[in-house]
């Protein structure tokens, strides 16, 4: 059976609806774009500035200052590139990994709570169905926006 239009909009409406309420929560106690820097230069590092704001889909100038940020509070290191020198390659120390490691330890409590009432069974299906629900959507949502691109869609700077 193929889900209908109100099926898929109500579908829509509660994961945004997840989305908003994570990255609330997550904004309350840490930065989601400084985590995302921290997060990246350690599972991927050293990497570029300007790599990390394409992974993370935001503005070089905010990932500078989030970088700059990291770097005097000891979480990262921003040393040259070798092969371009205007460019610095990120990547976390030891205490930026403990921070993350604390900011995992907070997340898995926090979920903890969240699904402290559901049992194994549910936990296992709705993992399934988010990951089958997060492939359909790099294999075809990305795909699908681009051809229903509107070109009045919020831009950064006026030209």
């Amino acid at each position: 059976m193929e889900a209908n239009k109100e099926q898929m909009q109500a579908l829509a409406r509660t994961t945004q609806r997840f989305a908003e309420a994570m990255r609330q929560g997550i904004a309350r106690t840490y930065d989601p774009v400084r985590v995302g820097v921290l997060n990246l230069a350690a599972e991927h590092g050293p990497l570029r500035a300007g790599e990390i704001a394409v992974r993370l889909d935001a503005l070089p100038s905010s990932v500078t200052r989030h970088v700059r940020i990291l770097v005097d509070s000891g979480l990262v290191t921003a040393t040259p590139d070798p092969a371009d020198r205007r460019a610095v390659l990120v990547e976390a120390t030891e205490a930026g990994r403990a921070e993350l490691a604390d900011f995992q330890r907070v997340g898995d409590e926090v979920f903890g709570a969240v699904i402290a009432d559901w049992s194994a069974e549910d936990v296992v299906a709705l993992t399934g169905l988010l990951d089958r629900m997060v492939e359909a959507w790099l294999t075809r949502g990305v795909d699908q926006q681009e051809r229903v691109h509107h070109p009045a869609r919020f831009v950064w700077s006026r030209s």
